[in-house]
């Protein structure tokens, strides 16, 4: 995914472990372990990816293992090797083929306010 304003994609490594509150301002990539609250715009969570938080963004791109309240103002896509525990508030959501969900999803007819 192209970062739109040209700059730099934030990434959180393979190996590496936050927690805590993280916010991002713009594409963020999620390869490692995060655990508490991230707030963002448009986040991915790669396939190694093992996520423990309440998040906030533009669009969610999840490939990895997440559990927590996830909230998305555009858009929630769980790839094919996603495995996603909680609370899905999105206006669209895309499910592929393989991907695991266990928990509720919540999708409000107009867009959600940013």
């Amino acid at each position: 995914m192209a970062n739109e304003a040209g700059g730099n994609e934030s990434r959180i490594g393979r190996g590496t472990k936050v927690v805590g509150k993280l916010t991002f301002g713009a594409t963020a990539r999620i390869e490692g372990e995060v655990e508490g609250e991230i707030t963002g715009e448009d986040l991915i969570l790669s396939e190694s990816s093992v996520v423990n938080a309440r998040i906030t963004a533009k669009s969610i791109t999840v490939a990895g293992a997440i559990t927590g309240d996830i909230t998305a103002r555009e858009r929630i896509e769980l790839l094919a090797s996603a495995r996603a525990r909680g609370t899905l508030k999105t206006p669209n959501l895309v499910l592929h083929e393989g991907a695991m969900f266990d928990g509720d999803c919540k999708m409000p007819r107009d867009r959600m306010a940013a």
